[in-house]
This record gives structure tokens, sequence and C-alpha cells, in this order.
């Protein structure tokens, strides 16, 4: 049973890379790199019913994980992530502030390559002393009240949204949710396949409870460890477009991420899912060249007395 397993996952991985072959031919092409001893089993679970219906469940369940995204499953996949971090914290509830970052929110997304998504880009204030913020696929973006009081003006607090905004458009969260649905289906193959050979009942198919338990562990994955380093520096650099493009200074970051180089010993958040503040700042002066120096982005009065204002109703 070990060797079959072993054989039908092969298998199932060899779906993934060759579909037009068609899934009978994928097999056989499997069976002749295993060793001779195997063989005879192998063309003898070929030769079941079951296992063919098996499998042919398990192409449709791979084929599904290989599909893009479509924009409504990124909302509804990032709206279960958000529902998940808004049980673990409280919501920050005033209708000035979340106007306020609203208008910040689309005016760094306005410009961008996703100007409008399924239900549009959404922010929400979390009131906890941890700092911290989340974006989740579909426009989710979640940052905590301690995080925005290390801002010192406007454009930080821009840099902040752009940074998770990043994300979002990098389809990150929607990367992750893709990978567990392939890691799901290629893991449930074997298992149900060499069912398959043993079962009375020939009409076994793919455990579907097993590819959503994937997909819930890397929900769990994506707000307990983060995305990857690569991710964060990714987003790092597309936030600095974003700022660029709303007419935010780039180099507002730098301000972002020393802040949270003082505090990060309080980071606990930042610090468990974010690579060092210094390597991010590594990152982004290596691409300040790009952009126009800081003199040529105005801030007036009036935005920074709104963003004091905002800052007030954060009291």
């Amino acid at each position: 049973m070990r060797f079959c397993r072993i054989f039908f996952a092969f298998a199932a991985f060899q779906f993934s890379c060759v579909f037009a072959q068609g899934w009978f031919d994928a097999l056989n092409s499997a069976k002749r790199q295993l060793p001779d001893s195997m063989r005879s089993k192998i063309e003898g679970a070929l030769s079941n019913d079951g296992v063919r219906r098996s499998f042919e469940e398990t192409q449709r369940e791979l084929s599904r994980a290989l599909d893009n995204i479509t924009p409504e499953e990124e909302y509804y996949i990032g709206r279960a992530v958000a529902a998940k971090i808004l049980s673990r914290y409280s919501v920050f509830e005033n209708s000035a502030v979340q106007s306020y970052l609203n208008k910040i929110l689309h005016s760094l997304t306005v410009f961008s390559e996703r100007p409008i998504l399924f239900k549009d880009y959404s922010v929400v204030v979390l009131e906890s002393d941890e700092i911290n913020a989340f974006a989740t696929a579909g426009g989710h973006v979640m940052v905590t009240t301690a995080l925005i009081a290390l801002t010192k003006s406007e454009d930080e607090l821009a840099a902040v949204l752009a940074h998770e905004v990043g994300h979002v458009l990098l389809k990150h969260c929607a990367k992750a949710i893709k990978s567990a649905r392939l890691g799901g289906a290629l893991a449930s193959a074997g298992g149900t396949a060499g069912k398959a050979v043993n079962a009375s009942d020939s009409g076994v198919t793919v455990d579907s409870e097993a590819v959503k338990t994937e997909i819930d562990s890397a929900i769990t994955q994506v707000i307990e460890t983060g995305y990857s380093q690569s991710q964060e520096l990714s987003a790092d650099t597309k936030a600095l477009e974003l700022l660029d493009g709303a007419g935010y200074n780039p180099r507002s970051f730098d301000g972002v991420l020393n802040a949270l180089k003082a505090h990060t010993h309080e980071a606990r958040g930042f610090a468990k899912t974010h690579p060092s503040p210094d390597l991010r700042l590594k990152n982004v002066s290596m691409r300040y060249r790009f952009y126009p120096s800081a003199s040529s982005y105005s801030s007036s009065e009036s935005r920074q007395k709104r963003f004091l204002e905002f800052k007030k109703n954060l009291k």
C-alpha cells in the first residue's frame, strides 16, 4: 500500500504537468519511471474501475487548483481570512477615521493596475497596542492603532497602506491559497486511489474535506507567519510605485521603517511576520533613484492639518 500511495502521488504530480497528454497516459508515463518490482501492482491497480474513477475526480480537483482564482473567489477567500483576523481584534469604531483612511486608500489604488475590485478596496482600523497590519485577497486591509500612532504625516500613513495594497495587487494571499489547493489535491490523490484499490465499493472519490483543510491551514499561515520575506520586500517595492502615482513622497517609507526599527521590541506582529527594518530600508533605498527628488513632492498645510485632526480622532 505504501508503494501504491507513492506511485499515485507521483502520478498526480504528473497530471499537473501533462494534462494535454491525458490522465491514463500520465499514469503509464509515471509507471515507466518506477522500479520493475512495482509494475505488476501498478498494472493491476490501473485496471480497477474504482481507481480509474478516483483519478478522474482527482484530475478535476487538480484542474480546479491550477485554474486562476476569479475576482469573486478572491474576494470571498479574503473575506474568510479577514473574518479570522477580526475575531482576534476589536474594531476601532469612528466614521471620520474610516472615511479619511479610505480616501487615502483609494487615492493609492485609482492609478494602479487594479483600480476596481469585485467589492472594492476597504480599510478597517483595529484597536490594539500591537504594531501590525494585514492585507487579504479581495482588497481587505486592516491596520492597528499602534502602527498608525508611529506615523508622523499623511505621507507616512499612506506608505503603511501602500505596502498592504501592494500585497493585494501582487495577489500574495490568493497565491498562498492556490498553492494550498494544489497541495491538498496532490496529497489526497494517493490516499483516495489507494482506498479504491481495496474498497469493496468502487465508487470512491477524492476527499474534498482534505482539500478544504489544506486551504484552512494556508489561511492560518497567512495570519500567523505572514508572507514570505521576498513577498514582503516586493510589497515594499510596489508601495513606492503607488505612493508616487498618488502624489505622495516615496521616501516617506523611510520614516515608517525607522519608526519600526526604533520600536522593534514592541512590534511583536511586524517582527514576527516581516523582514528586519534594516533589510527593508536597504531594499527601498536602492529603488529611490527611479523616482524624482524629495523636493518634487508637495506637502500642503491642509494635508498636515487633516492628518493631525485624524490623529485626534484616534484618541
